[in-house]
């Protein structure tokens, strides 16, 4: 890439905490700038966006090997406006620093900000990258093309920046380095303060402009997910799911046929044409488990199937496999989650 190895290289990543929570996305982003640096050593910076860090937030970014951290502000107003302030951030930062390549999770928030900000700093744009190697004096990126079956390996012209996002489940969570260190040394702390105008936001004009539920958790950030398909009958099937998910601390997802029903909407679609997620526990509910569904599934941890069929195709691939109808046995889970939790 644009550094050699016999440069100093800069390895910056996106670390979102919007509830006070590090996403597991923005982890995977550090192990993958890790790797990185095992290649092409250099010092390793994180840019914080969310809530501000608390002090074990700074202690466990320091024990994976993250020498500076940069605070970015939020804005207030509309999440437009907050994105186009976070955006000239970066922007500024970026100028100032000249990274070798900023790392950015599987998140929402990051795919929006990625190419723009690429275009804007004239770097190179990699999406979904699934590997990161160096061969002779450069890094080499691959991603998966065709649901899979097909791997491109790409790279960045000579003293061309990288932003890079990654795809879902690709790389391990990195573990930390030393011990925790004490809050007497602490890690190299600062806050950007952006000359972004909020009143007159580059020209922009916004043409239409939709809210996220605030209480609905994106089914790529969540460790649990309870999915539905055509065996939940109805819209009001799909309530169950969501008790469930609640209980859990997760949220829901379904099938291609549940969504064309009208009983979830489109982000909720988990399958070849929908979402790649790769939680810790998916329940699967009434979803026959087609090769469609399943291409959603990146590296789930544990996989539980409620069908009426004994032969459906999702037990074959289930951790447990419940042989009888959701409608019936997800009620009974949540009286019993309930009883526990009082």
């Amino acid at each position: 890439m644009g550094a050699d190895a016999g440069s100093v290289s800069q390895w910056w990543v996106l670390v979102e905490c919007p509830g006070g929570r590090i996403l597991r996305e923005s982890l995977e982003a550090l192990g993958a700038a890790r790797s990185v640096q095992r290649a092409f050593p250099g010092p390793l910076a994180a840019v914080w966006v969310g809530v501000d860090p608390q002090l074990s937030h700074t202690q466990t970014l320091a024990s994976l090997g993250v020498e500076r951290l940069v605070r970015l502000p939020a804005a207030t107003g509309p999440s437009h406006i907050r994105e186009a302030f976070l955006l000239a951030g970066l922007r500024e930062l970026h100028d100032a620093n000249r990274p070798a390549c900023l790392l950015l999770g599987a998140t929402p928030l990051a795919r929006r900000l990625a190419p723009k900000l690429a275009v804007l700093q004239g770097a190179g744009h990699l999406p979904r990258v699934t590997y990161l190697r160096r061969v002779g004096d450069r890094l080499q990126f691959t991603r998966s093309l065709v649901h899979g079956r097909v791997s491109e390996i790409l790279g960045l012209a000579p003293d061309t920046p990288g932003v890079v996002t990654l795809a879902p489940g690709a790389f391990p969570l990195p573990r930390p380095t030393t011990a925790t260190p004490p809050s007497s040394t602490p890690l190299r702390d600062e806050t950007h303060r952006t000359a972004f105008s909020l009143v007159e936001p580059h020209g922009w004009k916004v043409l239409e402009h939709t809210e996220d539920p605030l209480d609905e958790l994106d089914i790529e950030d969540a460790d649990v997910v309870v999915a539905g398909g055509k065996g939940m009958g109805s819209a009001g099937g799909f309530c169950l799911l969501r008790e469930l998910a609640d209980l859990l601390g997760g949220t829901v997802a379904a099938s291609r046929i549940a969504v064309d029903l009208g009983w979830a909407g489109k982000d909720r679609l988990v399958g070849q044409t929908g979402r790649k997620i790769s939680p810790e526990l998916y329940i699967a509910c009434g979803i026959s488990g087609a090769p469609q569904h399943r291409a959603g599934l990146r590296d789930c941890r544990y996989l539980l199937a409620i069908n009426t069929d004994p032969d459906a195709p999702i037990f074959r691939h289930a951790t447990w496999a419940v042989v009888g109808d959701a409608l019936r046995v997800l009620p009974e889970w949540i009286r019993l989650l309930r009883e526990e939790a009082a």
